[in-house]
């Protein structure tokens, strides 16, 4: 079941963050974080069900990574590529990935101070 909601996952992640510019390599820098976010996933709803919600430090590194790469090789995407539509969206799905990644670093700190 878990495998199939990974599955899941990432098809939901790539269709949110990069719905037109989906290839296999987009595939393969968004995975780690799809990943780590079912991951995520699946803590929480077992913290849910009473079990303690364990130290994320681990996942959330790995999530930043991840990240860090994605907006790397879409930056450079950005400076190499002709598509204008691309230069003009992908900056902003860039920014969001990385909002998105600070906010989920500030609840786990603030989840682990409140433990």
């Amino acid at each position: 079941m878990r495998a199939q909601y990974k599955k899941q996952s990432l098809k939901i992640f790539l269709n949110v963050i990069m719905p037109v510019f989906h290839t296999k390599t987009i595939e393969s820098i968004l995975e780690p974080i799809a990943q780590q976010i079912s991951k995520l996933v699946i803590l929480h709803e077992e913290a849910d069900n009473g079990n303690s919600m364990p130290d994320l430090s681990l996942p959330l590194q790995v999530v930043r990574q991840a990240a860090d790469n994605l907006i790397r090789v879409g930056r450079q995407t950005c400076e190499t590529t002709e598509d204008s539509l691309l230069q003009k969206e992908l900056p902003q799905a860039l920014n969001q990935v990385k909002n998105a990644c600070e906010a989920l670093e500030t609840a786990s700190i603030n989840l682990k101070s409140d433990s």
